[in-house]
């Protein structure tokens, strides 16, 4: 970019920002629309804070990278994203956002799921859809109504170095937001690397879905589709306020039916509320998943909070639901247990794996009664290979 060009935005952009300017969408949004007549197709916003009441449409082959010490904040009950491409029905092509602290104000914001995604106001603090060649990586994103960074329906997605910072609860009464669709980076698509996710979500820190997902029993309007080629790398959920965990790591949902083929599940550390990985066919239809490797799992589920008894009795830190797996290499787990006498893995009833091996896990408790390794007894299990299994006291 021409220094020009760049100087150019800077000075426009800190020209109106005014300490306690109630609303900045417009001159941000006159910054990309200014970069892309230019031809020059990228913005930097300087350190500072932006509030803005509606998105940031980001066009096709655009860059918008943000100061670390820039603070973009969603108004209060404007009921919008932060940030999403600008064409939500053709889509859009190589974008890239980095940098900044996002905060999407959540419990203020008001979610509408109506028919066409269009319509729909889902409040997720990024939002992609139809988007080939996407990159977003090192930022943070705080407290969002839904997912802080959704893609639906993309192709060739690169997310990275992001930390989640949520609220953990709905109001000023301090009431549980657990389980609320608060996830961290949700989406469906080809060609997927997500990577280096920390931090503290109400749901799950990374989830991947083949299709609509259920807003407190409201289905939204994203069609079911089959998917290939996602890895899940580096996932690092946290508690916050020192004693709430995330609710669960990693997920994988299908929806109607459908295939989510070549699955890659690495290095995965830290305890939650509910699972460290799940496999899900959701709303009694079957779905199938092709070719899944599952390594380098560290974590138990631990206790959450009153409101949430047993929650950790939800899902074993390990789950298999309503699904069929074709192949399953699951490889160097590691789980210290001190409360829960729990099973590490659980496969459901409507659960069936073709192949299934299982190698290299350690699970330490102080001579706790019970299972702690495995239940599978409902599930059909085809071939199975199980070798280099500890499970006992001490670590």
């Amino acid at each position: 970019m021409k220094f020009q060009h760049l100087l150019a935005i800077f000075l426009f952009l800190f020209a109106v920002q005014v300490r306690g300017q109630k609303d900045d969408s417009r001159t941000l949004q006159r910054a990309i629309d200014q970069a892309v007549k230019k031809g020059t197709n990228r913005v930097e916003i300087p350190a500072g804070h932006y509030v803005i009441s509606s998105p940031l449409l980001i066009p096709s082959n655009f860059t918008l990278i943000a100061d670390s010490k820039a603070h973009i904040e969603l108004k209060k009950s404007s009921n919008q994203y932060l940030l999403r491409n600008r064409d939500i029905v053709n889509g859009n092509e190589n974008i890239k956002i980095f940098g900044g602290k996002w905060n999407g104000n959540a419990w203020t914001q008001t979610r509408t799921i109506r028919d066409r995604v269009g319509n729909s106001d889902f409040c997720f603090g990024f939002f992609f859809y139809k988007v080939k060649n996407l990159e977003v990586g090192k930022l943070q994103i705080d407290s969002t109504r839904s997912w802080g960074i959704a893609y639906m329906e993309c192709d060739s997605v690169y997310v990275h170095d992001i930390r989640f910072q949520q609220n953990p609860f709905r109001d000023a009464r301090f009431t549980s937001a657990l389980n609320h669709n608060g996830d961290g980076v949700t989406g469906g698509g080809n060609n997927v690397l997500i990577e280096n996710i920390s931090g503290f979500t109400n749901d799950d820190l990374v989830a991947f879905a083949s299709g609509g997902a259920s807003f407190q029993g409201k289905m939204s309007p994203f069609p079911p589709r089959d998917y290939r080629n996602i890895t899940v790398r580096n996932i690092f959920p946290e508690n916050i306020y020192d004693s709430i965990p995330a609710l669960k790591a990693v997920a994988f949902y299908t929806f109607g039916h459908t295939r989510v083929s070549n699955i890659s599940i690495g290095n995965v550390k830290g305890n939650t509320a509910a699972a460290s990985v799940l496999f899900y066919s959701l709303f009694d239809k079957k779905g199938y998943f092709s070719n899944v490797k599952i390594s380098g799992v560290e974590g138990t589920n631990v206790y959450s909070r009153s409101e949430h008894p047993n929650l950790h009795a939800s899902y074993a830190p390990i789950t298999f639901k309503n699904s069929e797996i074709d192949r399953l290499l699951i490889e160097n787990i590691r789980r210290e247990e001190h409360r829960y006498p729990a099973p590490t893995f659980r496969f459901d009833e409507n659960m069936t794996v073709g192949e299934l091996e299982i190698r290299n896990v350690s699970v330490s408790h102080p001579g706790l009664k019970g299972d702690l390794f495995l239940d599978s007894k409902d599930a059909e299990l085809g071939r199975v290979l199980m070798n280099d299994i500890h499970v006992g006291g001490g670590k």
